[in-house]
């Protein structure tokens, strides 16, 4: 039998690290749903509140904007994670190209 060591459900840090910055990012997106509400841009709250499909309405404007400025915070703290210096991404053992003078024919013309 192998001994496997993973960390325990809920103790890896770069998990802890997307959820709480998808939260934030959620946060962020209803926050923005309730201003672009509460300025009415575009006529959306008196629109959303005269039909009988408001609260539907409602759901799917804070849902959408949750879930992308969710997906667009998370994406962003994976892409600004820094990488250790020392570590060049395996680039050290591949085979870099050489320019090599290459000899062309050229006729002359008179």
């Amino acid at each position: 039998m192998a001994l496997v060591l993973r960390p325990p459900p809920g103790r890896d840090p770069f998990i802890r690290m997307v959820i709480v910055n998808w939260i934030v990012g959620a946060c962020l997106g209803v926050a923005f749903a309730a201003v672009i509400l509460a300025a009415d841009v575009g006529g959306m709250h008196s629109l959303m509140l005269g039909h009988n499909i408001s609260i539907t309405a409602i759901a799917l404007l804070f849902g959408g904007f949750a879930i992308t400025f969710g997906g667009v915070v998370a994406a962003t703290a994976i892409m600004l994670i820094k990488e250790d210096d020392d570590n060049d991404g395996g680039r050290s053992n591949m085979l870099q190209p050489v320019p090599v003078p290459t000899p062309a024919r050229v006729r002359v013309r008179r």
